[in-house]
C-alpha cells in the first residue's frame, strides 16, 4: 500500500481553507473507519473500486467518482478485493465548504475537475497557496461559480416533476440528476414547502388526472398517462388523495355538468 501526504500550514482562510492533500494506492480489501471528520474530506478515485459506508447506505465507488465525506458524519470505506481502488484526496473548511453538503455521497466529475486533485506541482516552500488555487477551480467547476439558491433547486424540482409526471419518478433519481444529496433535497423541499416531493409529485399526478377523466378517458387510460402501471395502484393513491374512486369522482363531476347545462 503507497501513502503519500503532503503536510499543509492551516491558514484558516474564510472561504475555502485547505487541510490535508494525499494519494494512496490501497490493498485489496483495505478498510478504513468507522470515523468521523470535523472538516470536508473529498476523495476522486483514479482507478479501480470500493464501497463508502455513510447514512445507513453502502455505495459502490469507481474511477472517476468521488466520495464526499461531510463533517460530524460517521462513515467507513474499503477497496474492492479484486481492484482496489487508488485515490487522491483533498481535506478543507470554510465558509464555501457548507455548499459541499449539497452534494450527492458520490458523484462523478469531469476531466477538467479531477484535475484539481493532481497536486504533484504542490510540493517545495508554501504550498498551501497553490492548493488553495486548486480548491477554488474545483469548487468552480462544482457549482458553476457559486452555488445555487436553495429556493432554486426546489424551483427546479417542481419544473422537473410538471414536466415529468408521467414517468416512473423516484425521489433518488431526481436528487441524482439534478447532482445533489437526496436527503438534502428532501430536507430542502419541505422547509420550503411544506410537503415533501413524493407529496408534490402526487399532487401534481391527480391534478392531471382529474383533467384526464374530465376529457373523457377511462380509469385505466388516466393510470397510464399520469405514470400508474398499475391500474389498482392509481384507484388506490386517487382515493386516498380524494376521498372517492376515480370511477365514483368521473361519474358525479359529469353529473354536475349535466345539471349546470339543464339549469
Amino acid at each position: 500500500m503507497k501513502n503519500q501526504e503532503i503536510f499543509l500550514t492551516n491558514l484558516h482562510l474564510r472561504d475555502l481553507n485547505p487541510i490535508l492533500i494525499g494519494r494512496e494506492s490501497c490493498l485489496p480489501n483495505h478498510n478504513y473507519g468507522p470515523a468521523v471528520r470535523n472538516y470536508t474530506l473529498l476523495h476522486y478515485v483514479e482507478s479501480g473500486k470500493g464501497y463508502f459506508y455513510c447514512g445507513g447506505e453502502c455505495h459502490a465507488v469507481s474511477g472517476g467518482e468521488v466520495f464526499c465525506i461531510l463533517p460530524g458524519e460517521v462513515i467507513r470505506y474499503s477497496a474492492d478485493g479484486q481492484e482496489p481502488w487508488s485515490y487522491r484526496w483533498i481535506g478543507f473548511d470554510g465558509g464555501l465548504s457548507e455548499h459541499f453538503r449539497a452534494l450527492p455521497p458520490v458523484f462523478r466529475v469531469s476531466e477538467s475537475a479531477a484535475r484539481c486533485f493532481w497536486f504533484d506541482d504542490c510540493q517545495g516552500s508554501a504550498p498551501e497557496y497553490r492548493v488553495v488555487a486548486k480548491l477554488f477551480r474545483l469548487y468552480g467547476e462544482l457549482f458553476g461559480g457559486g452555488a445555487t439558491e436553495p429556493s432554486n433547486y426546489v424551483q427546479r424540482v417542481k419544473d422537473y416533476v410538471e414536466a415529468a409526471y408521467m414517468l416512473p419518478l423516484r425521489v433518488e433519481e431526481i436528487a441524482q440528476r439534478m447532482h445533489l444529496n437526496r436527503r438534502y433535497l428532501s430536507r430542502l423541499f419541505r422547509e420550503k414547502t411544506g410537503q415533501t416531493v413524493q407529496e408534490y409529485i402526487l399532487s401534481v399526478r391527480m391534478a392531471e388526472a382529474r383533467r384526464y377523466l374530465l376529457q373523457g378517458l377511462s380509469v385505466a387510460e388516466t393510470a397510464e398517462r399520469c405514470g400508474y402501471s398499475d391500474g389498482f395502484l392509481f384507484s388506490k393513491m386517487f382515493k386516498r388523495r380524494m376521498g372517492i374512486s376515480p370511477a365514483n369522482w368521473k361519474r358525479e363531476e359529469l353529473n354536475k355538468k349535466i345539471i349546470e347545462k339543464d339549469l
